[in-house]
């Protein structure tokens, strides 16, 4: 039966319908395509401008301490002979006057603030670049060791100490004596803002041909102003102190080819994680093909 006129011009605009109502769906399709590569290309330039940021910030840090090591020797030399001076004729002072009990309290006074210089040119000391000794070293040993150089303060402040080491051979190249100070003051410091009847947690794992350490506690966390900037010379949260200790913990970790970094908990308190290159109990690294970064210190 063939159609009439009418007929063929519904089945015309029945046809065209369906075609204008494709292409609507193409277009609504790639819109929604672009709309998801728009998104995505934004957060990708949000970051990227992040890690730009941290990079910048990274590179100035280093700046700084240059600079500051630079400083450090010349200041060293110039402060500490006259103190050696001073500390001389402390003693001799401490001598003549015997048991003299108020002039004993004003040079102990005296002798106090002598140790506080020292105590800080000790420090900008470790800042200054010099040659080191790497060897393979047990990280479980060392977790140790440097908890148990804390463990008399931790017991003071009513807080535990929890070592855990996993697997039990993790070994990297160090200089144990730099690495065990780095450990000691993050042990410290972890220590002294958690709060009594806590615990601090020093842990090392294996990830990625790396050694993973890491040092928490339960306190009050960094602050959002100072968590980028916890490791810059002179930036501390504690009434005395030189706000050296993080600056150099971070010197000696990039001596040794690795990274630290700092974060809040979301369970609460903070954390700092070190991460070196793993090693064979020889000494190698685990994965040869990834050569280590040059130390600069």
């Amino acid at each position: 039966m063939e159609m009439s006129e009418a007929d063929k011009a519904i089945a015309l605009s029945v046809g065209a319908d369906d075609a204008i109502a494709e292409i609507l769906r193409d277009y609504m399709s790639v819109t929604e395509r672009l709309q998801r590569t728009h998104e995505t290309l934004q957060h990708e330039v949000i970051r990227l401008r992040t890690e730009l940021e941290h990079k910048d910030r990274e590179l100035e840090r280093r700046r700084r301490l240059s600079a500051l090591g630079e400083m450090a020797a010349g200041v060293a030399h110039e402060v500490r002979n006259p103190l050696g001076a001073i500390q001389l004729y402390s003693n001799l002072l401490r001598r003549e006057c015997g048991e003299i009990t108020p002039a004993l309290r004003l040079i102990e006074k005296i002798e106090s603030g002598i140790q506080a210089i020292d105590r800080v040119v000790h420090d900008t000391l470790s800042l200054t670049p010099r040659p080191q000794r790497f060897m393979s070293r047990d990280v479980r040993s060392l977790l140790n060791e440097s908890a148990e150089a804390c463990r008399s303060r931790a017991a003071d402040a009513g807080v535990a100490l929890c070592v855990a080491c996993d697997p039990a051979d993790i070994h990297v190249s160090a200089d144990g004596d730099g690495l065990k100070r780095v450990l000691i003051n993050l042990i410290t410091n972890a220590v002294e803002v958690a709060p009594s009847g806590s615990s601090v947690e020093i842990s090392a794992s294996v990830a990625c041909d790396e050694a993973r350490i890491a040092v928490r506690d339960r306190g009050a966390g960094l602050p959002d102003e100072l968590i980028d900037r916890v490791f810059d010379p002179f930036v501390t949260t504690k009434a005395s102190g030189t706000g050296l200790g993080l600056t150099i913990a971070h010197r000696l970790v990039e001596a040794h080819g690795g990274t630290i970094v700092a974060r809040n908990r979301t369970a609460g308190g903070a954390e700092f994680e070190i991460r070196l290159p793993a090693v064979e109990p020889g000494g190698a690294l685990v994965n040869e093909n990834e050569p280590r970064r040059a130390g600069v210190a």
